[in-house]
């Protein structure tokens, strides 16, 4: 999928590499629904052994991705590629017309300009957060979900996400609405950043996107986002809905702990503080 021109010292083939470390839904997920699930088929000992494996699987793979030397606290290849490669993409002029995109592709960028300067900037405000604060907000939430040894505090970890990433993201949704769903789905039809064609999958996207129904998958979105956008208690302002909805995530968090917390490790506190300088010393 990834072509192999160099580009400096970090070539499109690392891409690959790079996601494939960086991907947190597969292994994270389903190492944390392994834990979960021991508490129930497992005896006392062999959770403990369970839950102090997934500890050390965890701890050693997040080391290796992080490096707190650089500006976003990832590790220097994929630093140099956010900073050299998606930036271009993302921050693009709104002034300028597009004429060559990488990875948003000019239909992308065009499609955020026409709903005005707010959703044009979107693209930027999302990358310019995740560079700035992804890396410590993974460190802050694994320290912290695993800060009881032998334990997972959930409702801990969900109020990082929810403070620390729902909230911020949406509140940058938000300020695109509605016309971040017809600038999204007008990327999705008729996306043509350069990557695409590079890669030889050209035609085979475009063969998947005619088979989806999209106008449908919009109105789901629409669906979705649009009740975490209303202003709560019904006064227009800064006040939106995902404020309260994410002390809903963190309320289902800590129902999630009860039911599955089974044993108390040391401090939380003072694993919380180990955990956090374990994670920020990798050696690469």
């Amino acid at each position: 999928l990834v072509s192999t021109q160099s580009t400096g010292s970090f070539n499109k083939l690392s891409i690959l590499t790079t996601f494939t470390k960086f991907n947190l839904r597969m292994r994270l997920v389903s190492c944390l629904l392994l834990a979960l699930c021991s508490s129930l088929v497992l005896g006392q000992e062999d959770t403990d052994d369970f839950a102090l494996g997934f500890e050390v699987m965890v701890m050693e793979w997040v080391g290796s991705i992080l490096d707190n030397s650089t500006e976003s606290g990832f590790y220097t290849e994929f630093d140099s590629y956010l900073t050299t490669e998606l930036e271009q993409s993302f921050c693009f002029d709104i002034a300028e017309e597009c004429t060559d995109s990488e990875y948003l592709g000019c239909a992308c960028t065009n499609a955020f300009k026409e709903q005005g300067d707010t959703c044009a900037k979107m693209p930027c405000a999302v990358y310019k957060f995740l560079y700035k604060e992804l890396a410590d907000i993974l460190v802050d939430f694994l320290a912290d979900i695993l800060a009881e040894q032998g334990t997972m505090n959930l409702e801990q970890g969900i109020e990082i996400l929810g403070s620390n990433v729902y909230v911020p993201l949406m509140s940058i949704f938000c300020n695109c609405t509605p016309g971040i769903y017809e600038a999204t789905f007008q990327c999705i039809r008729n996306y043509d950043g350069d990557i695409l064609e590079e890669s030889g999958m050209g035609a085979m996207y475009r063969v998947i996107v005619g088979m989806l129904d999209l106008d449908s998958m919009q109105n789901i979105m629409a669906a979705l986002l649009e009740p975490h956008c209303q202003p709560a208690d019904g006064v227009d302002g800064e006040n939106f809905c995902f404020d309260k909805f994410a002390k809903m995530f963190t309320t289902w968090g800590a129902m999630m702990d009860n039911t599955f917390k089974p044993f108390v490790g040391t401090n939380p506190a003072t694993r919380s503080s180990e955990l956090k300088v374990n994670l920020c010393v990798s050696e690469r």
